[in-house]
């Protein structure tokens, strides 16, 4: 946590790009497959995938899914626009995003669920920002999971090093009904 509301999102977007920069383990991590001949080749090939699809869909599986729906329509000429494929495609992408959406709801709902209760002190309307975080995760996931993965992976791509930065702590008070 920062000092401000904005200080913690500059934080969060930074220590978020400072993970997605570790996707220069991958090269390490093969070069260590390579030597090490105890792994059998078919743990060192799945290990290696894993790695690699981690890191690519956290830089762009948001992006994928934004534009799912309409890049083939747009991409695909006259020829794609006429086929019945590109007449079902936004209502099978509709479908598809009405299922996301349950699975974020039902999420929302099961998170709840299991919170703890509030404490006496703690006012109706704060329930808003608990709804909210969950309302607002379409736009979060790309500002703080895609952009500074992107933003680092692009780094990395060019060979602009990023020196290794130390996320300030801020001590928040006790709450008022803290116990020692």
């Amino acid at each position: 946590m920062g000092k401000s509301i904005w200080e913690t999102a500059v934080n969060q977007y930074k220590q978020q790009r400072r993970w997605a920069w570790g996707s220069e383990n991958i090269p390490y991590i093969i070069f260590g497959f390579l030597k090490n001949k105890k792994v059998p080749l078919k743990k060192k090939l799945y290990f290696t995938a894993v790695q690699i699809e981690g890191f690519w869909s956290w830089a762009t599986s948001a992006i994928i899914i934004m534009v799912l729906g309409w890049l083939p329509i747009m991409l695909g000429g006259e020829q794609f626009s006429s086929t019945i494929l590109s007449y079902n495609l936004p209502h099978i992408t509709s479908n598809l995003m009405i299922l996301a959406m349950i699975g974020l709801v039902t999420s929302a709902a099961i998170s709840n669920l299991l919170l703890p209760p509030p404490p006496k002190n703690f006012r109706k309307w704060k329930h808003i920002f608990l709804i909210l975080e969950w309302i607002l995760i379409p736009i979060t996931v790309n500002v703080f999971g895609v952009i500074p993965s992107l933003d680092a992976q692009t780094r990395l791509l060019f060979g602009k090093y990023m020196s290794f930065w130390v996320t300030p702590k801020t001590m928040l008070p006790p709450p008022k009904n803290f116990i020692n």
